[in-house]
């Protein structure tokens, strides 16, 4: 995370530093973004004997740059680069066992999205967008603990052993766009939901005589900017 605010933040002042003196928001207009994730999975299939134990939510970032082109002042057609952190936590415990794991998985995703300001007052647009959203698996790790009969081990594995490498979504979202005051630009603010259709998980490890299926959903916080071109 230090690694990201390091990258990021010097991207942010320097797009807002160097805009374009163009006003116009139809043709292309470029950007940034990035944000916070809420990921967790949805358990669809559990063959053989699975353990007891509780899958919960991993908390992690977003960041990408984009490009947009306006039709109007209304709809706009948008295409993204982003290193997407998702992933889950998983517990469970028996009588002579325990397991305490959290599992990261690293996309590069392209979401391709269509929004629309269906609120405009004084330049600051409500907007909503939707659109599919294309990942790769780029890596990540499964670590955490496990205690067997009172033997502690610590578990460090790839995430590539038991993660499907690509993936497809929908994006839908809502969000506030306001303009700065050269009119040069404009900083935006949106929350965006992710269903994942892809079976993520091919085998996990914590489910040691089992298998399941099971697809991401991920809550985006988003944060951004960009600078109007003609």
């Amino acid at each position: 995370m230090k690694t990201l605010i390091r990258i990021f933040l010097p991207l942010i002042f320097l797009l807002l530093f160097l805009q374009p003196d163009s006003k116009a928001q139809n043709g292309w207009n470029f950007g940034l973004n990035g944000g916070l994730n809420l990921a967790w999975v949805n358990i669809s299939v559990v063959t053989g004997e699975p353990l007891p134990g509780d899958f919960g939510t991993r908390l992690s970032y977003n960041a990408g740059l984009f490009a947009e082109y306006g039709f109007n002042q209304r709809l706009f057609f948008q295409v993204g680069l982003n290193l997407d952190q998702r992933g889950f936590s998983y517990k469970e415990s028996s009588d002579n066992k325990s397991v305490d794991l959290t599992v990261r998985a690293t996309y590069l995703e392209v979401p391709l999205l269509f929004r629309y300001a269906f609120l405009v007052k004084d330049n600051i647009a409500l907007y909503g967008l939707a659109g599919p959203s294309f990942a790769y698996l780029t890596g990540g790790r499964i670590k955490g603990e496990k205690v067997y009969n009172g033997e502690s081990s610590i578990v460090n594995d790839k995430i590539t052993e038991a993660y499907n490498s690509t993936d497809f979504g929908i994006k839908i979202g809502l969000g506030v766009e306001i303009p700065f005051a050269d009119d040069k630009g404009a900083t935006f603010f949106d929350v965006r939901y992710n269903y994942c259709f892809t079976d993520n998980i091919r085998q996990a490890g914590y489910y040691e005589s089992s298998n399941i299926d099971a697809n991401t959903q991920v809550i985006s916080f988003v944060v951004g900017v960009k600078g109007y071109i003609e």
